[in-house]
């Protein structure tokens, strides 16, 4: 009888113990990650990395004059301006206007057109493709802006394009599906394994600046951003991994390539704008202390080469500017809202558009 009342002050000692943690990490550590009843935005890296004194909550909100078009708003207007990129041109950072394209077109008033890559095809294949089917000699945009993250630009901008690929619609609207600008997250019991991955990569971060693979977590000599922590920097793992793509051959190709497709837009009297978003990696290298990763030479060595298209350099843009907190999110792969504001401002639009 004494064993069995002890097994079972035991267990439920057991049981309160596992309640416990469960519900206190819960309600003050991971529900700010996955429990959020706010509608808030909470950035990719904060997510995967666990960091919760990291986070920058955001209201997905749009309070600029003008919009971009879209398949909801298209109706056959005029278009000045034609953009494709990444999720760096369709919203992925959440929060306000996050549409770069929502600020040239309030900021310059101009009618911009974002449209997607068409089924599998690249985005450069994507713009020869309407080049040849005559959308573009239809639409007669003034200048046609193609962005990447610069972590993907190797692998983007370096295959072989086809110059004379065309594709087989002659339609606009396949393209302009704009992609979902607010990530919805599952709903999460109170009892996860969430709680004991934030306690583990919580612990091991501190010997481990990769201790979730997926996230780099590196020290900052100043702060730079508005979170909890603010002179701590999360990157996204292939900033880093891919450092290595970049060397003189991989840049004069991707050079070479973009010579190429302007040369045949001018044709058409379109400018052609290339714009590599800087890796946050990069952006922030020399406030990073104890770094033991070299530093990516790609503005360095393209800043040099000869251009046919017009080349917005978003480093040298963004990197003066880097002690106004948040240009980049501080839990996000993304740049934040005054990114967008002050590249769209740069001169370069002014002059071309």
């Amino acid at each position: 009888m004494f064993n069995n009342q002890k097994f079972v002050k035991v267990f439920i000692i057991i049981i309160g113990v596992f309640l416990l943690y469960h519900l206190s990490i819960w309600s003050i550590f991971t529900s700010k990650i996955f429990g959020r009843t706010d509608g808030l935005h909470v950035g990719d890296l904060g997510r995967m990395s666990y960091q919760v004194n990291m986070l920058k909550p955001r209201k997905l909100e749009h309070t600029l004059q003008k919009k971009h078009i879209n398949k909801t708003n298209w109706n056959n207007q005029k278009i000045d301006i034609i953009t494709i990129g990444d999720s760096f041109f369709n919203a992925g950072g959440g929060g306000k206007n996050p549409y770069f394209q929502d600020y040239l077109a309030t900021i310059h008033d101009k009618n911009v057109l974002n449209i997607q890559n068409y089924k599998n095809t690249t985005m450069l294949e994507t713009i020869v493709g309407l080049y040849n089917n005559g959308t573009l000699n239809k639409l007669k945009p003034k200048v046609i802006i193609i962005e990447s993250i610069q972590r993907e630009l190797v692998s983007r901008f370096t295959k072989d394009i086809d110059f004379s690929f065309s594709l087989d619609t002659n339609t606009i609207k396949d393209l302009l599906e704009d992609r979902v600008d607010e990530k919805v997250l599952p709903s999460v019991l109170q009892i996860n394994t969430a709680n004991y991955k934030l306690a583990f990569y919580y612990f091991k971060y501190m010997n481990n600046i990769n201790a979730v693979k997926e996230v780099y977590k590196f020290n900052l000599n100043k702060n730079m951003f508005s979170s909890k922590t603010s002179d701590e920097l999360l990157v996204y793992h292939d900033d880093i991994k891919r450092l290595n793509h970049f060397n003189a051959n991989s840049i004069k190709k991707i050079n070479d390539t973009l010579n190429k497709l302007a040369e045949i837009l001018k044709t058409l009297h379109i400018k052609l704008i290339f714009m590599p978003v800087v890796d946050k990696y990069d952006l922030y290298f020399d406030f990073i202390e104890d770094n033991a990763y070299p530093k990516n030479s790609f503005f360095t060595l393209i800043r040099k080469m000869e251009k046919n298209y017009y080349f917005v350099d978003t480093k040298k843009i963004l990197l003066p500017l880097l002690e106004e907190k948040d240009i980049y999110y501080p839990d996000d792969t993304h740049w934040s809202y005054k990114a967008s504001e002050i590249l769209a401002e740069d001169t370069i639009f002014n002059d071309t558009l």
